[in-house]
């Protein structure tokens, strides 16, 4: 069995992140489609615990005009997705 290389393990873990996040978002539809909005099984898994948000910039080259920004959401699944990351790369 040969090391990892940190940027494997944080790739593996963007990717935990985000498969927590598309699990929490799915979630949130079920939810909102069997009318159970604001329940405790929603507030706790799929809202966010920590939100950072990076507000647009534009960046002006004369013939073309880029607007960059992003925001972060993490709740319990995000924090799941991790964990599993984590152990997908200590164990293969």
């Amino acid at each position: 069995m040969g090391k990892k290389s940190v940027g494997f393990l944080i790739i593996a873990i963007l990717v935990g992140i985000l498969a927590g996040n598309v699990v929490g978002a799915v979630l949130n539809v079920i939810f909102e489609n069997l009318g159970l909005q604001d329940n405790v099984v929603q507030k706790v898994l799929v809202d966010p615990l920590v939100q950072y948000e990076f507000h647009p910039v534009q960046l002006n080259l004369i013939v073309m005009t880029f607007t960059l920004g992003f925001s972060l959401n993490f709740n319990v699944l995000s924090l799941v997705g991790i964990g599993l990351a984590w152990h997908y790369v200590k164990y293969s």
